[in-house]
């Protein structure tokens, strides 16, 4: 019996080194097979498997890995797989509550975490819910690990994954971040948090587990408070809950909380105290995109949870009432860190939605009274979070605002994400409120009055008694980590706003004059095209790239158009009225960046070039790709581009010598050559697989390129020339080769003519 036993430990670390799929499937079978013994001994190294703890490494993939690039087996695609293996009623989490019940402890070194949290752990400054898990080491006298259950350490092992920089040496990583996609991390992320922070007071975290793994004692819910000036934001001290009907039936949970809600406990600290205290300093590595959007997930969620407070009357309460102050003790530092050193591409709209999820908690309440009501006002309870945390939102505007200065507006990307912005601070009577906080904060002194009455911010804000409460020390109690606080509503900050929407306005009337430019190339082209070519291109090539680009742009307009009108309602300044003349033209010149900006040389003069101006013209270098490499579009059939570019490939390597020498020739065949191949060219792009961006460029030859065949309008062409042979002639291939004899002969016109 011992050596069957022995087997299946064994058989289970075998398994380790299985393609992944059969992998989850053999191990969701042997945990309900293996003793528990057995289970103690493998748990450790099966978590430094999944997780790759022990390397900082890739484990089994759950951030790589999404639906679009998962296999597809007999069994399933490995997304859903590894889904249904680590979903919360999975069997990794079975294995964990089979390891509750005999009190197993697994020891997690602390050197795993990120460094703000070892640094708050060995100070002392931690919350009372880590000093039961601390193991002191009795050489140093110090913290040295974590003694936690199976499962705090599966939870911590999960969290401290999605902590590692893994776009720097995976180019899988890398491409997955940069194109957004959600990976299997992302959706467990999300489940986990659902699952262990319910937004519904009636829901119950499943399974049930009543077992003595934590001590019976009142919740923690206040945080240590270091003597010292602190580093970390304060938490305000909740009042523990007391019952006064602990003999009632129905309060039987009140008698024990930590026995019921430890799971929620747990997920709370381990998620909030990892990510938010990621250290994102300039001497180590930006998190990716990915990371940001999972923080995300962890903000919303706790919204969600903390929100529903007031109609819970079981022990959960207490954890929904210390939630939203243990985040906002932690956002800030995060915010400000991320903020300060994230590029200015795209990618910054990940930290953008971050914050803006953060100060709008009403979003995500369950109660619809609660939220932006008909009067178009934010719910007055709402205005206590408001206050409470006021620094998050002006302090993170006054900082986030500067790096907008340097973006490009002619950009789709950039003008929502400004959009986006002005959008969330302009509802309902949000400005308002922030105002009158500051004016009670500093003085009306201190604030600049605006230009402007601002009648279209409507509520009255004196109005409510929270407001009335936040006076005195309260409230310089509440930005006592700030240093230099740069009122919002200020002088400073509101000149730079008038600036800002003169060039935003700008902006808007160069992206119109681009519309203009775009309009009339497009219209010369098919001026110059002719009559029969005219007709071909309408029939054949369908929308054309530039007609798409024109389509994105002439968003832009309308979007900037919107954004500065909130920024004049925000900030109480009218709109300037920008003009059409050359001083105008000059400033937008210096906002597109155009490297001819000083002189017509191409010398860069570094002294005349400051390092802004250096980045907006790096900004404008663009990739150059091989027309058939390009993403495929709506409008073309996916299954068919590919295999014509397939079929274009292998022609393309066994006749290349031909097709150079064809398309060189200096007779009509040449010219019938010239029409048929694609021209040669340089292609340009950029490569981010060893975690910096390099130019790449190779020299096209002459080429066969047949994605033109595999637009749905060529098809429809090609399917109606079937009908009308069917007709006519009474057979369809009469059609079709109607069809493939108009096409020569219209090249065979183009070749004339050129």
């Amino acid at each position: 019996m011992n050596f069957y036993t022995e087997n299946l430990g064994n058989r289970v670390l075998e398994l380790l080194n299985y393609p992944v799929t059969e992998r989850c499937i053999q191990l969701g079978i042997l945990f309900d097979k293996c003793s528990i013994r057995e289970l103690q001994i493998i748990f450790p190294t099966l978590m430094n498997s999944i997780f790759g703890i022990s390397t900082r490494g890739i484990g089994w993939g759950l951030r790589t890995t999404t639906k679009e690039n998962s296999l597809v087996i007999q069994s399933g695609s490995v997304f859903d797989i590894l889904c249904d293996f680590f979903s919360p009623l999975g069997p990794i989490y079975r294995l964990c509550y089979r390891l509750l019940h005999e009190q197993i402890k697994f020891e997690f070194d602390l050197s795993l975490l990120p460094c703000k949290m070892v640094e708050m752990i060995r100070n002392g400054h931690y919350p009372v819910f880590y000093a039961d898990l601390l193991n002191i080491d009795p050489i140093e006298r110090c913290a040295s690990s974590l003694l936690l259950n199976a499962f705090d350490y599966y939870t911590l092992c999960f969290i401290v994954h999605g902590t590692f920089i893994l776009h720097k040496m995976c180019p899988a990583a890398l491409q997955v971040h940069n194109e957004r996609l959600k990976t299997v991390y992302f959706f467990l992320t999300a489940d986990y948090l659902s699952a262990f922070l319910p937004a519904d007071p009636d829901t119950l975290v499943t399974p049930t587990i009543c077992a003595n793994v934590k001590a019976p004692q009142p919740m923690p819910v206040q945080q240590l408070q270091p003597t010292r000036s602190p580093k970390y934001l304060k938490i305000s001290p909740v009042p523990q809950y007391v019952t006064n009907q602990q003999n009632s039936p129905t309060n039987r949970q009140l008698e024990s909380p930590r026995t019921f809600a430890w799971r929620t406990e747990s997920v709370l600290h381990f998620f909030t105290d990892t990510w938010l205290l990621y250290d994102g300093d300039e001497y180590r590595d930006l998190p990716s995109s990915e990371f940001i959007r999972v923080v995300r997930i962890l903000v919303k969620q706790s919204h969600c949870f903390a929100n529903s407070a007031d109609f819970d009357n079981t022990s959960m309460a207490v954890l929904r009432k210390m939630t939203q102050p243990k985040l906002k003790s932690r956002i800030l530092p995060f915010l400000k860190s991320i903020i300060a050193r994230w590029p200015l591409d795209s990618s910054l709209s990940v930290v953008l939605e971050l914050w803006l999820s953060y100060i709008q908690p009403w979003r995500y309440n369950m109660d619809n009274r609660s939220t932006v009501n008909e009067l178009d006002q934010i719910a007055p309870h709402f205005e206590a979070f408001i206050m409470q945390n006021l620094n998050i939102y002006t302090q993170v505007f006054a900082l986030i605002f500067p790096r907008f200065e340097r973006l490009d507006f002619t950009s789709l990307r950039n003008a929502y994400m400004l959009y986006r912005l002005t959008k969330v601070f302009n509802q309902a009577n949000l400005p308002l409120i922030l105002r009158n906080c500051e004016n009670k904060l500093f003085g009306s002194n201190s604030l600049r009055s605006p230009q402007r009455s601002n009648m279209n911010l409507r509520g009255s804000f004196d109005s409510s008694s929270e407001y009335h409460s936040f006076r005195g020390n309260d409230s310089k109690s509440l930005f006592n980590d700030e240093e230099n606080y740069i009122p919002m509503f200020g002088h400073s900050v509101l000149c730079e706003i008038e600036q800002f929407i003169r060039k935003v306005l700008i902006s808007k009337m160069c992206v119109l004059q681009d519309i203009d430019l775009k309009r009339k190339e497009i219209a010369n082209r098919y001026k110059d095209y002719g009559l029969l070519k005219r007709w071909f291109a309408f029939l054949i090539e369908g929308t054309t790239d530039a007609e798409i680009k024109l389509l994105d742009e002439q968003k832009i307009p309308d979007i900037l158009e919107k954004s500065s009108i909130a920024l004049s309602s925000i900030s109480g300044i009218e709109l300037p009225n920008i003009s059409h003349s050359e001083h105008d033209f000059k400033e937008y010149s210096y906002v597109r960046g155009d490297f001819t900006m000083f002189d017509e040389s191409d010398y860069l003069d570094k002294t005349r070039i400051n390092p802004c101006q250096m980045r907006r013209r790096m900004a404008n270098i663009k990739s150059t790709l091989d027309p058939a490499t390009l993403p495929i579009l709506s409008y073309e059939c996916t299954f068919l581009v590919r295999l014509l570019h397939k079929l274009s490939t292998r022609i393309n390597e066994m006749y290349s010598d031909e097709i150079c020498a064809a398309y060189q020739r200096e007779d009509f065949m040449g010219k019938v050559a010239r029409q048929v191949f694609s021209p040669p060219m340089t292609a340009q792009w950029f490569d981010k697989c060893n975690g910096i961006q390099e130019l790449f460029q190779e020299e096209l030859p002459p080429r066969t390129c047949l994605r033109v065949l595999g637009s749905y309008r060529t098809i429809g062409v090609i399917i109606l020339s079937c009908l009308f042979g069917k007709l006519l002639f009474g057979s369809s291939i009469f059609g079709l080769i109607l069809f493939v004899v108009s096409i020569f002969v219209y090249i065979l016109l183009l070749a004339v003519f050129s």
